[in-house]
């Protein structure tokens, strides 16, 4: 096998670089995704779990003609910007991933990945990129947390015994990294406040006396699916949402009675059911056990409902500053028109209207539309409409649109991770705007969105990441463009 190092490469005519080779590595950076970018000779090499001034030792698992993807042996000399995670949990657990990662760190690396996402996918070599902001809390900070049980749990492999068969049980917690079908069984969390914790054990002990089992997507069989917990930061309310496949009344009636005499904090306290075979928590049928069917957070001096499914900014403290920032960039005046695409719950809609003539929001998932229209009605806000339908259709008939809503003078677009359809795109280059603000949760597809704008008569003005997800690989990045 082929040892090397990347700081000093042979004079001579290097070998190729081939599987299961051992080298010898300097990180320089993170990848957009979170793996550790080294080079050795020409070739670029990404190693998952290394971190920017590590050396590493590594064997290359897979070989491309421009790239090369290792696995992680050793680490020879560790960063500068290294840390003792805190969590017990951390590496297996895909609820972080840069929990060893100094924080500021985390920022520089991910604000340096909207840049470059900027420079070779969009084009944009001198965009003016604004600090980075950071995030008021690094640990707590979520206001949401999807938990899973499952049959099975993850094992670290220095634990598994070859001779012992582990069976199938009942455990609660965050998918394990690379596995759809184990989870880590949850001893502690550090984003969502430390109740949490208490939460999920308390729900796993129920789960585990009831004698029922969890519920198994390919056979159907089985009742336990998900927990959702939401805890509001500024109102200190909870919600509790218990997911199974089925109503069992009897069951509803004892979880009641444990939680609300465990945790008199609970607020909202729901048992859900979904028959829906996909892996994601989501609630078709609600029964309230206790207090109501909402809590209330605050973003500014606004105040919004948020129910069981509702899509809301996971980070409350940051999702303040990162509407601040919305809103002075939009500089809407009183006799302007707001159009606020992909609006959800009328958050931003909502937080804009004080300054503008109207706001129109498009949204094509009818409840958050209901959420947003009663956000409206509780916060006495009367010059916000809300429209129902896929931006594809609704925004396709330009005359229709302006004769229905008027022009739009500011657009505010903040669409899903995978960006905008070009159809929308199109639309939006036929209403013309004359200011737009693109709040985006994916450098790269931001990237192309703003390329098209752009090729279609608008200009970047400035772009600033938002960090809201600490120690995750993900970042939020605030656009202005103007016509």
């Amino acid at each position: 096998m082929q040892e090397g190092t990347s700081s000093n490469p042979s004079p001579a005519m290097p070998a190729a670089v081939k599987r299961r080779d051992i080298l010898t590595l300097d990180i320089d950076r993170l990848a957009y995704g979170g793996a550790g970018i080294a080079r050795f000779q020409d070739l670029v090499i990404f190693v998952e779990q290394a971190l920017p001034g590590q050396q590493v030792q590594v064997c290359i698992s897979k070989k491309k003609k421009k790239f090369a993807e290792a696995r992680l042996l050793a680490v020879v000399k560790p960063s500068p910007f290294q840390l003792q995670p805190v969590c017990r949990h951390f590496g297996p657990c895909g609820g972080c991933a840069l929990q060893n990662l100094a924080y500021a760190a985390q920022v520089e690396e991910k604000a340096r990945q909207v840049a470059e996402s900027l420079k070779h996918l969009g084009g944009f070599s001198d965009v003016v990129l604004e600090p980075a902001l950071e995030s008021p809390e690094q640990f707590f900070y979520r206001n949401k947390m999807e938990f899973s049980f499952s049959e099975h749990s993850y094992v670290p492999r220095e634990e598994l015994n070859r001779d012992l068969t582990i069976e199938p049980g009942l455990f609660l917690g965050l998918h394990a990294k690379g596995f759809y079908n184990k989870v880590i069984d949850l001893q502690e969390c550090h984003l969502l406040a430390p109740l949490s914790n208490d939460l999920v054990a308390a729900v796993r002990r129920f789960a585990l006396a009831s004698g029922e089992a969890v519920f198994n997507a390919q056979t159907g069989d089985g009742l336990w699916r998900f927990l959702v917990i939401r805890h509001a930061k500024h109102t200190g309310e909870w919600l509790v949402n218990l997911v199974a496949s089925e109503y069992k009344e009897k069951l509803a009636l004892q979880f009641k009675n444990e939680m609300v005499e465990r945790f008199p904090q609970i607020t909202s306290l729901l048992y859900s059911t979904t028959r829906s075979r996909a892996g994601v928590a989501f609630s078709e049928k609600e029964y309230l056990l206790h207090g109501r069917s909402f809590i209330r957070e605050t973003i500014g001096p606004l105040c919004f409902n948020i129910s069981a499914n509702s899509f809301f900014q996971t980070n409350s403290l940051q999702t303040e500053r990162l509407y601040a920032v919305v809103k002075e960039w939009a500089a809407v005046r009183p006799h302007e028109t707001v159009f606020d695409l992909y609006c959800g719950a009328g958050t931003i809609s909502l937080t804009v209207a004080a300054q503008a003539k109207r706001v129109i929001g498009f949204e094509s998932v009818d409840a958050a539309v209901a959420d947003a229209r009663r956000n409206a009605l509780e916060n006495h806000i009367n010059n916000c409409d809300f429209v129902l339908g896929d931006l594809r259709d609704q925004l396709d008939d330009t005359a229709a649109i302006t004769s229905a809503w008027g022009s739009a003078d500011v657009m505010i677009i903040d669409p899903p991770r995978a960006g905008m359809h070009p159809k929308t795109v199109e639309a939006i280059l036929r209403l013309q705007p004359k200011r737009i603000i693109h709040v985006s949760c994916n450098p790269t597809s931001l990237a192309r969105d703003l390329k098209l704008l752009c090729e279609g008569g608008y200009r970047l003005d400035r772009v600033k990441p938002v960090d809201m997800f600490p120690h995750t690989t993900h970042i939020d990045i605030e656009a202005e463009l103007d016509r």
